[in-house]
Order: structure tokens, then sequence, then C-alpha cells
């Protein structure tokens, strides 16, 4: 039906300017609005598909919690029974991701029971797991809690993913004591593993027990502060310290990981000395690390835009696209070294998929092509997400295997296991709930809903609810019910919900994708932005606004691919009613976004540019 329709405005004259405008409008709202019929999976068709599949998955590991003792095991067997021989141990970092899986478990299927072992296991996890010495994480608990390996040192890959459970909680109840154990766990990372010298700033690898000996830089510790927290902590209190931080990932990452790439065979180094000096001893490459690294600097694009998040992000999944993807069967394969450009196989005839990388390809691809429009990025999703769907999923008893071959067959030599060290409920899950949200929001341009419980409290909160990084552009709030009857107390574009003290319930939150082409975003209370004219426009704009203090504006103009082509305006202003004439001489007819930026505070308004 896409294709018919867009044949047809073949047939249209476009002499005159109102048949031109009425073919960029309509070509916008088809790109942007008509729902996704060609793909090849059945879960991207219908992103519902997704709800049972995490509630099968979710239902899988509430078999190896422990009731007893409190925690979930760390090493559980296909059939979702704890593997004793290999220790029945409780890991901080099992604790922290399977929490995470819990609360989105239930985000996505309203089961309140899913929040009562998430908020178990992190009790568990708050109980035993920290460091009352010198504070941090002791990641290895046995059965009953007690600490082992004390000695150990403490890596940021463990404390970034120690905060993953608790700000997931956090976001979807609100909970204080989460909020206390995250804060407390942050600013560990931040005060000790953050170097904080002007010519090699970044998380530092590792730390002795006491914090007193950091050393090196990497990869993990770099990446995965953003996917574990740095990204969904800034879109959850629009801090500015918190966006000052992001900006410094995104640095690190351009300038070592990006930067290092032109010189490798494929890949970037993933493994540095404390001064970003690259290990040349350490020349493992892992893809679904590049294909993270993407997504990582375009969910920061999205709400800090930069032309550079998008131009990296596109270097990094093109080379993986272009050496390490299976386009016969789809998804990426595994680990190569950086110098030789040669696949690690580790011993196994056949190439390999692991469970994890295959998420990256899905949702990395998904965010690609929300924020490019190339369909390639949506053709790896699409593929990938139908493997791992086909190949993966473990139909008879559920969640996902960790490692499959090229054409989707088991590998006796590394077994058929659920759960060790790295493996728990967290990628699966979080596969679920973005695709999720991807798949309605911004690629079938349908409805999403996302349950939230609030407990009582003795004053009046506000929630700010937003589950997929954006800049207040791309969704709204449609509707709010509170245990299902209506709840009328809610901010649509800002996202905002507010709760009365004393409240208390589930919350059932229906996000709309904004479509068509007036869309606006309103985060300011220090100016008012009153008209874009004329709206389409030829390349000639007046901009009104008013602000109510004197002080710094900046215009912007962005195109789709979230690149700044223009800033009109960029200085000192006074108070008052403004007016801006903004001459855009040879722009590519199509929509862009209009950013004016004013003390901290930022409206965002789309217009379309004819001929």
């Amino acid at each position: 039906m896409q294709v018919e329709r867009l044949v047809s405005f073949n047939q249209i004259d476009f002499s005159t300017l109102k048949y031109r405008f009425f073919f960029l409008l309509l070509l916008s709202l088809a790109l942007r609005q008509l729902p996704l019929s060609a793909q090849t999976s059945p879960f991207l068709q219908d992103p519902d598909r997704l709800i049972e599949y995490v509630n099968t998955n979710a239902n899988f590991w509430l078999s190896v919690y422990d009731d007893a003792r409190g925690g979930f095991y760390t090493n559980v067997s296909r059939e979702g029974q704890v593997i004793s021989a290999w220790g029945r141990d409780k890991d901080v970092l099992t604790q922290s991701r399977d929490a995470y899986a819990m609360v989105r478990a239930f985000q996505m299927t309203g089961d309140e029971t899913y929040l009562e072992f998430s908020r178990d296991a992190l009790d568990f996890m708050y109980d035993k797991g920290w460091d009352a010495t010198y504070g941090g994480w002791i990641n290895d608990l046995s059965e009953t809690g007690a600490q082992q390996n004390t000695t150990s040192s403490k890596t940021a890959f463990i404390h970034h993913y120690a905060l993953l459970g608790p700000l997931a909680s956090w976001e979807a109840t609100g909970s204080p004591t989460d909020w206390e154990w995250f804060q407390k766990g942050y600013q560990f990372n931040e005060t000790k593993l953050w170097d904080t010298d002007a010519t090699q700033f970044g998380y530092y690898d590792r730390t002795n027990r006491a914090a007193s000996s950091p050393t090196g830089k990497s990869f993990n510790a770099t990446v995965d502060a953003a996917t574990t927290h740095a990204i969904q902590l800034y879109l959850l209190t629009h801090e500015q310290q918190y966006k000052d931080k992001l900006v410094q990932i995104a640095d690190n990452i351009l300038t070592h990981l990006v930067g290092s790439m032109d010189s490798q065979a494929i890949g970037f180094a993933e493994k540095y000395d404390t001064g970003w000096g690259i290990l040349a001893n350490e020349q493992l490459t892992i893809m679904g690390h590049v294909l993270k690294t993407a997504w990582v600097l375009t969910r920061i694009n999205q709400v800090i835009p930069d032309p550079r998040y998008v131009e990296a992000a596109r270097k990094l999944t093109d080379q993986v696209l272009d050496k390490a993807y299976d386009h016969e069967y789809g998804g990426p394969y595994k680990d190569y070294n950086r110098v030789t450009g040669q696949m690690q196989l580790w011993g196994i005839a056949d190439t390999t998929k692991a469970w994890w990388q295959m998420e990256q390809a899905i949702t990395g691809g998904l965010e690609m092509y929300r924020t490019t429009r190339d369909v390639r990025y949506l053709n790896m999703a699409d593929e990938s997400l139908d493997f791992f769907m086909n190949y993966f999923q473990d139909s008879a008893y559920g969640e996902v295997y960790a490692d499959r071959t090229r054409r989707g067959d088991g590998i006796p030599q590394w077994g058929d296991h659920k759960g060790d060290s790295y493996k728990a409920a967290y990628h699966s899950i979080e596969l679920g709930y973005y695709t999720y949200l991807y798949g309605h929001l911004f690629v079938n341009y349908t409805p999403a809903t996302l349950y939230y419980f609030y407990d009582e409290s003795d004053v009046d909160r506000t929630a700010i609810l937003t589950p997929v990084a954006d800049n207040f552009v791309g969704y709204t709030v449609a509707s709010v019910t509170l245990d299902g009857q209506p709840y009328l107390d809610f901010t649509p574009t800002a996202r905002t919900l507010s709760i009365p003290a004393g409240t208390t319930g589930v919350f059932a939150v229906v996000f709309n994708p904004t479509t068509g082409v007036n869309t606006e975003s309103v985060v300011a209370h220090n100016f008012t932005l009153d008209s874009i004219y004329p709206n389409p426009t030829q390349g000639q704009v007046s901009v009104r606004y008013n602000l109510h203090a004197p002080g710094h504006v900046r215009i912007s103009v962005i195109d789709m691919l979230g690149r700044v082509v223009a800033v009109p305006v960029d200085g000192f202003s006074e108070s008052g009613s403004q007016n801006s004439s903004i001459s855009l001489p040879n722009m590519t007819p199509g929509v862009y976004s209009l950013s004016i930026e004013h003390e901290n505070s930022r409206i965002v308004k789309q217009f379309i540019v004819t001929r």
C-alpha cells in the first residue's frame, strides 16, 4: 500500500508551490506515520507480541529466586535450575540485572508480581553487597549473601551495572530507597573511579578494594556508564551535572574509541592505559561493543544534538555491516582481532553469534533508523530480530540461549545454560522493552503503553516519563489511568505526571508518537516561542519569541539527521518581545527543527522548507 501511494505521487504536476507543498507533506506523513508492513519479523509488524515474549522470559527467572534466603541465583541451567556444580552464587551483577528485568517486565505487562521480585533482589543486594569498609560493591556473594573474594579489584564494569537495577526501579516506582542507594553507588563511581585530569579524564577501568589505586581506561568503563545509567539519569532529572557527564562520555567515545578505528583492521581498541594509550597486547574487538557504541551515540544525540555523534554512529554501524554481519541469515558475528581483522572462533568450527550482541544489532539498528531514516539499519534490526526469535529464544523452557552458530544451531562445547557470571535476565528483557517502544513509536507510529507504580508519600511528587531518549519532540503522553480509572494530572508534551501526597496505585501511561509537522517541544520557563512564519517556507522565516529576562539566545536549525545546519542567532538579547528574520538560502526541501535556547531552557518546533 505504501508503494502504491508513493507511485501515485508521480502523476502530480509539481509546477506550483501548492502541489510541491502537498507532495512534501504527504511524503513526510508516508515516511513517518504509515504502519510498517514489509518487514520480516512479526515482532516488528506487531510490537505487542513482545509483551508475551517478555512475560515468558521473566517468568523463567522466577524459578531461580531463593525465597528462603533472598536473591537470584547466578548459575542457571537451560531448564531453569540452579547449576550447583558451578557454585550457588548470587552475584551483585546478577541481582542488579535481574531486578532491572523484573522492573521492565512489570512496565510492559502491569503484573505487580515482577515488582515484588525486583524489590526483594535489590534489598538483598543492598543488604549483602555493599562494602561497609571502603565503599563500593563486593560482587561475589554466596548463597547466604556472604561476601567472597573481598580482595579482588573493583571494576567500573561491575560498578556501572550495579546502578542499572536501582535506577530502573526508581524510574518505575519513585522509591526513595532505590534513589538513595543509586546515589550511594553513583557517588562512589564519581569520586573513586572518575579520572578528573583534564588531559585524560574518563572512568578508570578498575581500582583496588580500598579504591586508592585506580588504573586503566576501557570500552566497558566508558560506554557501559551510558547504557546502565548516564543517559537515563539525565532524561529522568534534566539536571545540568548529568548532561555535562554525558557530553564527557561522548567526548571519550569520539576521541578514543572511534578515534582509534582508522588504525585498526576492524573495530576499535577496547583496552587503554590510564593516559588513554592503547594497550598493544589487547587486540580483541567485539562487534556487539561496536554496535552498542553506535546505539549510545545516537541516543545521546537525541537529547544533545551533535552531528559528530550521528556521523560516528554511522561509521561504527556501517563497518559492522560491511565486515562482520551475516547478510545471508541475519545478525552480527562476535569477536575479531582488531589488528589482523581475523574472526576469533575460539576453537569452534563454525562462526558464532551471541545473544547480547544480537540485541545491539536490533536496538541499535532501530535507533539508527529512527535517527537517519536509512532503511539499511531497519533491515539490520529486522533480520537480526527474526533470527533471534527463531533460534535464540527457547520455545520449550523460555529465556534465550547465550550462543548460536550462524545458521542457528547450538554449540555443544559451550553448553545451553541460561545464567552465569555475565548472563542474566537483563539483555533478553531489555531487547523486548526497547524493541516494543521503538517498534510502536518510531517504526509503526502507533501508541505504546507502560505501567508505573507509586507508593504513598507525604509530599507531592512530579515524575518525568521518558522511557526512550528524546528531547520532547518524538512522542507525548496521550492518556493515563490510575488503577483503571482516568487520571488527568499530567502534561502531555513535557511528559510529566503529577502525584499528590497520599496517592498510590498502578498508572497505565499511553505514549503517542508525534506525527505531522507541527511538533513542538517545550522545556522552557523563562521564554515563549510565539510563531514561526510562514510555515511552510521557501527559505525566509520570521521567528517571534518573548524573553522574560535578558540573556544569551541561540537559534539553531537542525535537519532530520540531527545535524545543526545553521545557527542564525547566537548572542546576547534584551528581555521582551523579539522578532528574528532568518534567511535559509539553498536549503534542501524537507522537514527541519528550529531550536531556541535561552538560559538553560529550550523550545523546539518543526517547520517545512519547500521550493
